[in-house]
């Protein structure tokens, strides 16, 4: 009951900020500025996003390796791809990585060290952007005189820089499970072991980190590319390095757990720091939802994966063990 309420209340908020962002802005102003759209880069653009999957699930097989768990590239590249599919329906990244769990352990049947690799994957991509939210926030910051913008994000860098400290020194995670006697639960302290094992090789492989944490900066700067290509599209002459300024920023914004997908937030973000930098209101709008489109295209090719694989019947497929 709670979590229904909970995604009514998301579902409001995006509702209610669509609302206030769109209320004076004529449809059939915005309409015209997408009939005049130059399509052409919806190629180059869907070829990067195909090329930002397998970036990601390179990254996630070198986890799963480091884990003795070896899958094709192929695979996990669709398997992330259907993960986007169940993202449209369950709130932030929640329903992607349960898919990719589930279906990664009833190959390996290792789900304990299948949920870590999503972990891992998860927080080096997580850390390269609040990196670079960091950095950007530094120049928005000067820009608009505001150190708000460079606190906020300095401040998750540096929760996420403790949390991880706790996971690779192991004792302070430890500590923090007996404070909250959760280590007296054996389904939890078995996971906990489990994790702080898989930590422990990671750790151990110092190139494993580098090469994550490089993949996780391209794929950044990667969707840095695709706005700006998007914002091609509608003729806008807003310069590149505006986009690897804010870009991040509104990607930070999306994270936040207060509206469905992202919706609402992004648009307010786009709106706020392209508008400062003379993209009109037509465009502003436009961009965020060129962006909301490509982001349901691109899980609904992910559905079309899933029902593919669904009809082949993949027979490598079984019950995890662990």
């Amino acid at each position: 009951m709670k979590k229904r309420l909970l995604t009514a209340a998301k579902f409001l908020i995006s509702l209610g900020l669509i609302f206030l962002l769109y209320r004076k802005i004529p449809l059939e102003n915005m309409a015209a500025v997408l009939a005049g759209a130059n399509f052409l880069w919806l190629l180059p653009i869907a070829a990067l996003v195909l090329i930002n999957t397998v970036i990601s699930a390179a990254k996630w097989r070198m986890f799963l390796q480091s884990d003795n768990i070896d899958l094709p590239l192929s695979t996990l590249t669709a398997t992330y791809m259907i993960g986007s599919f169940y993202n449209m329906f369950l709130p932030s990244n929640i329903g992607g990585d349960s898919y990719r769990i589930v279906d990664v352990a009833g190959r390996s049947q290792q789900t304990a060290r299948t949920a870590v690799s999503v972990l891992a994957d998860r927080l080096s991509g997580l850390l390269a952007m609040v990196c670079l939210g960091v950095v950007s926030s530094m120049l928005v910051g000067s820009r608009f005189g505001n150190p708000w913008f460079f606190l906020i994000p300095l401040g998750l860098l540096g929760a996420m820089l403790l949390g991880l400290w706790a996971l690779f020194a192991q004792k302070p995670f430890n500590a923090v499970l007996s404070i909250c006697r959760l280590n007296n639960i054996p389904l939890i302290r078995r996971l906990a072991d489990k994790l702080l094992l898989s930590v422990s090789v990671y750790s151990a492989d110092r190139k494993l980190l580098i090469r994550a944490i490089l993949l996780s900066f391209l794929f950044q700067f990667s969707v840095c590319i695709v706005v700006y290509m998007l914002s091609q599209i509608i003729h806008c002459h807003t310069g590149f390095i505006y986009f690897c300024m804010f870009v991040p920023l509104v990607t930070l914004l999306e994270t936040l757990p207060i509206s469905i997908n992202g919706i609402g937030l992004r648009d307010a973000g786009y709106i706020f720091f392209f508008g400062s930098v003379g993209m009109g209101e037509l465009q502003t709008r436009s961009l965020a939802l060129l962006y909301l489109a490509l982001t349901i295209s691109y899980s609904t090719c992910g559905g079309l994966v899933y029902l593919h694989r669904l009809l082949t019947q993949d027979k490598s497929k079984k019950p995890p063990t662990e």
